[in-house]
């Protein structure tokens, strides 16, 4: 039987915690340091990062954050290093060019031809751009599956904060390592390192980016594929990002929608001319810019380089799709070349063959491409879904107008032995009654006859392996509706979610969260929204998105963090099959009060799919419709769940669910703390006199030097480092004593 719950509480107290040890067990023989002094232990690094597959029971890396600037070459003159600007020629070339015309070591500058192999040119203008390892997109993390990763994050942003989410990893018994601020861990603050370190499980696509602001639109991710054995054909990450000419703190600070002090909207479209999807539902409000395949694109026309897929004709690859982004759903498809798709989040699925898949912000998607076409050139597409403006813009009505506009990004397949130095010609299938064109993972039911499109749903695939236990067995299941309609602004249930002022395993957390009114928030309301889940259940969440108006709605894809779940059932909005915009809400769920905040079933819940239903951590639903989703809470923490649309997550379209808080794992020793601060009058004038609370001290000298060492065995990046400067230390301390 499925049992309604109604009862949502802030979450139950957790005992106080602490840390996260600087020093880690080497992975190589522990160093010699008779005789080393500072200065050298400093320079005894992990190793680094590269795209090969670590086979390593523990694979340890280090990345380094930093800003720098797109379109700009860095050489060395005379021993010294020299960045210049680039432009892009008529013909697509990279030339360096400088106004410094007093410098005599620049003479030679405007107009050197430089190689884009050695230049970020993102969509070929200049911007600021967060690098990792000098790399955008960051450097591919790859290992075997259960291997221990460390990766040691060294902050080296001027002023911003980071924490690194690895997107899809389950973090079972670290929950701690999730890489959500002031959820799971205090950000890191410039100039401070923090390592991560989990087991990689499961096996599959996935990718890292930061969770902090929206900094990874500005470039802050990479890939991260966890293998469960070699290889057997070439392997190619395909990562797709919205790209925009200002930095992320601008736009959101620029918002009308902005959670706490609304902005003037100018990098926002008003609603007459926002892009509009097939089914009448606006695709962003942001104005699309630009995007980006593997780190680079073009804007409008110009001429600035594409990323590239060579092939050998008669070969097989395997392409990981990820959408790394954090606006646009894309609709990614190869010019005369078929999809065959194998996974989607890193999990299997029975393979099926398409024309295109779309994709949305957070999801993966795994596809084999047979090089079988006539050796040449062919455009790798990803367009949004825009189809038009509308019109009729009302409750009682919805018209669109089509458009010639096409919002894109672009890459090249190369058969090897062509020539790249052209664009390709290719054109896209021509989809037909005979053989109409097939699309995977559309948020609605389908497109207008006359399009000879055929739309399968991601509920309608399914898993090769036997279904989950849990799911096919167990009957007594908890069932949570979570509305994400927009009634009252951007929320989950009416509640906008505010974060707490420090991580949830510090304590007591009532006094770092602001706790959610018992009664429900029918008008809207903002606070830290935790939901309690009990431990070891089946848990069914009903997602939805409706309300009364039929206008302003959206395709909202959410993604739990801490788990895989089964999607077990999806409905969509009835359509018009002559136009194919949406006529009315799916009749299973209705709204549960007038501002529509919750929601219900009209009758009685569907039937599921239980049987080897297809398995997610980020799912694309659709809008006036439902996607219902099943998973077991057997893995303890505090897991965020929200809108992977970026805009969306920032305006409080965000929770956290807190699965067994009796069973949450305590966090490591000297796992870093922070929080609000504040003293007493009393405290103050005891300071100023001299007399200060018997029950504070100053730190020995011992722990201050054990503090330093901590700090710089972390930014020096490894465990080698940090035991050779504990040998140290601890040589100091005998000498003293001494």
């Amino acid at each position: 039987m499925v049992k309604k719950v109604d009862h949502w509480t802030t979450g139950a107290e957790t005992s106080a915690t602490t840390g996260i040890e600087c020093f880690q067990r080497p992975r190589m023989t522990r160093p010699r340091t008779s005789g080393l002094g500072l200065a050298a232990l400093l320079c005894m690094l992990v190793l680094p990062v590269g795209g090969e597959i670590c086979g390593d029971a523990v694979c340890s890396y280090r990345f380094v954050v930093r800003r720098a600037r797109t379109m700009t070459h860095t050489r060395t003159v005379q021993g010294w290093e020299q960045n210049n600007q680039v432009s892009i020629t008529n013909d697509g070339h990279l030339e360096l060019f400088t106004t410094l015309t007093l410098d005599s070591n620049r003479d030679d500058v405007n107009g050197t031809r430089v190689s884009a192999d050695d230049v970020i040119t993102a969509d070929g203008v200049q911007r600021n751009v967060i690098l990792v390892n000098g790399q955008f997109p960051g450097p591919a993390i790859e290992v075997m599956e259960g291997a221990q990763v460390a990766v040691t994050v060294v902050n080296q942003l001027m002023t911003d904060a980071i924490t690194i989410h690895w997107h899809g990893l389950h973090m079972r018994n670290t929950p701690w390592m999730d890489g959500v601020p002031s959820v799971t861990q205090c950000p890191i603050t410039p100039h401070e390192s923090f390592t991560y370190r989990f087991r990689a499980f499961p096996a599959g696509t996935f990718y890292y980016h930061s969770h902090m602001s929206r900094q990874m639109a500005d470039g802050l991710f990479g890939a991260l594929i966890i293998h469960n054995s070699q290889t057997t054909i070439p392997s190619f990450p395909l990562l797709l990002n919205d790209w925009y000419h200002e930095e992320a703190e601008t736009l959101d600070i620029a918002s009308k929608y902005n959670l706490y002090h609304r902005g003037a909207g100018q990098f926002e479209r008003a609603e007459p001319s926002r892009g509009y999807s097939v089914d009448g539902i606006e695709i962003a409000v942001r104005q699309f810019v630009s995007a980006l395949i593997n780190g680079r694109g073009r804007y409008k026309s110009n001429k600035a380089p594409l990323s590239k897929f060579t092939v050998e004709e008669a070969q097989k690859i395997r392409i990981r799709l990820i959408h790394a982004g954090g606006d646009h759903n894309f609709k990614v498809s190869i010019d005369q070349h078929a999809l065959r798709v194998l996974a989607s989040d890193g999990h299997d699925i029975n393979p099926l063959t398409v024309d295109a898949i779309i994709v949305s912000p957070g999801e993966r998607y795994d596809f084999e491409v047979d090089a079988s076409a006539s050796p040449g050139l062919y455009w790798v597409r990803a367009e949004t879904l825009r189809e038009g403006t509308c019109v009729t813009c009302s409750s009682e009505n919805i018209t669109l107008t089509p458009d010639d506009i096409v919002e894109d990004s672009r890459a090249v397949l190369v058969y090897q032995g062509s020539s790249s130095d052209e664009d390709p010609t290719s054109q896209a299938r021509q989809c037909t009654p005979e053989n109409p064109c097939i699309f995977l993972n559309c948020p609605f039911e389908g497109y207008p006859e006359d399009r000879q499109i055929v739309c399968i749903s991601i509920a309608n695939t399914s898993n090769p392996t036997s279904a989950q236990d849990y799911a096919a067995e167990d009957e007594d299941v908890e069932e949570y509706f979570l509305n994400f309609g927009f009634e009252v602004g951007t929320n989950i249930n009416g509640h906008r979610f505010l974060p707490p002022t420090a991580p949830l395993y510090q304590s007591p957390r009532t006094n770092m969260i602001i706790p959610c009114p018992l009664e429900n928030c029918q008008q809207g309301c903002k606070c830290t929204h935790i939901l309690d889940l009990p431990f070891n259940k089946t848990i069914q969440f009903v997602l939805a998105s409706y309300q009364n108006s039929r206008f302003a709605n959206s395709h909202h894809n959410i993604h739990v963090h801490g788990y895989t779940f089964d999607v077990v059932a999806m409905g969509y909005a009835s359509f018009d099959r002559i136009t194919g915009v949406f006529k009315d809400s799916n009749p299973d769920v209705v709204c549960s009060n007038k501002r529509c905040t919750t929601v219900t079933w009209r009758q009685g819940s569907p039937s599921f799919n239980i049987k080897n239903a297809p398995q997610k951590d980020t799912v694309l639903m659709p809008a006036h419709g439902y996607t219902v989703v099943r998973f077991r809470s057997d893995n303890p923490g505090f897991w965020f769940l929200h809108c992977h649309q970026s805009m969306h997550l920032a305006e409080g379209m965000a929770m956290v669910l807190n699965v067994a808080a009796d069973r949450h794992p305590a966090p490591p020793s000297g796992f870093p703390k922070c929080g609000n601060f504040s003293w007493s009058e009393e405290e103050y004038e005891a300071a100023v006199s001299g007399v200060w609370p018997p029950n504070q001290k100053e730190p020995a000298r011992h722990e201050t030097w054990e503090l330093v060492v901590a700090v710089l065995g972390s930014a020096a990046g490894g465990a080698a480092v940090a035991t050779g400067l504990m040998m140290w230390l601890q040589k100091r301390r005998n000498s003293n004593s001494n």
